[in-house]
């Protein structure tokens, strides 16, 4: 017998399904409801369905006292925002949450979101105790052409020591123009934590590769995919080398109609 809790995120699953109108109608008061559950699945759905009429309602949910209720609308704000160049204050309190992966997703939407003003907070995160965080910052002062950033960036490198965080760091080097960076980095397809293969391969589907750059990423994508060490990296390695072989194909034949 289901009790209230599960009632009514089934009920909230089922009116979004089938009635989006009755969804809209609900989510106020789930968004705000006692049950975390409840408030969380309310934002996912919100996500999901991309209910951007309702996305407003999610922004005072940075705040919230649970865990994963901040995580899931830190994660709602950029997607469904995405490009606006918002700023949303409770994005850059997050950037100083208590917990890691929130922090990280805070900045992830802050890219998204293409929030450049945000960029002195972000650039601060570059010596979070964290490495994930520390790559995601440095990524998104990547993403967002933070320039001036970039004798941080580099002075971040020599001293930086764990893998993952280094994925951020030659990805936003090389988004700034320092090309130079991307041998060293497909060095690490052949890292012993997969993490760290597929945050390069994920990377490398995002970044602004030239045809010889490509060249030289489809070569170390193929030998990380012949060497896999878990199924997590040869998928990823994987997916991001057909991706890429599809990207420079079609820019061949382009450039041959010219």
């Amino acid at each position: 017998m289901m009790n209230t809790v599960e009632r009514k995120i089934k009920s909230l699953r089922e009116s979004a399904a089938k009635d989006r109108n009755a969804f809209l109608d609900s989510a106020p008061a789930a968004l705000s409801a006692r049950s975390p559950l409840v408030r969380e699945t309310a934002i996912l759905l919100i996500m999901e369905h991309e209910a951007k009429g309702v996305a407003e309602l999610v922004e005072p949910l940075l705040y919230d006292h649970n865990d994963d209720v901040r995580y899931s609308a830190a994660m709602c704000i950029g997607l469904l925002n995405e490009g606006s160049g918002t700023n949303f204050p409770g994005l850059r309190h997050l950037l100083r949450d208590p917990v890691a992966v929130i922090r990280a997703q805070a900045v992830e939407s802050v890219a998204l979101l293409g929030d450049r003003s945000a960029l002195p907070a972000v650039a601060r995160l570059l010596s979070d105790k964290d490495p994930i965080v520390r790559s995601y910052a440095a990524s998104t002062v990547g993403a967002l052409r933070g320039s001036s950033y970039l004798k941080k960036l580099r002075h971040a490198l020599t001293t930086e020591k764990q893998e993952l965080a280094r994925v951020g760091l030659f990805e936003a080097l090389f988004q700034l123009g320092k090309r130079d960076v991307l041998p060293d980095m497909l060095e690490l397809l052949s890292s012993s934590d997969y993490h760290v293969r597929c945050s390069v391969a994920n990377s490398l589907e995002v970044m602004s590769l030239s045809p010889s750059d490509i060249h030289s990423v489809l070569k170390a994508l193929t030998i990380a995919v012949q060497k896999p060490i878990a199924v997590a990296d040869k998928t990823t390695t994987k997916r991001v080398r057909q991706r890429l072989k599809a990207l420079n194909a079609r820019s061949r034949a382009r450039r041959k109609d010219q």
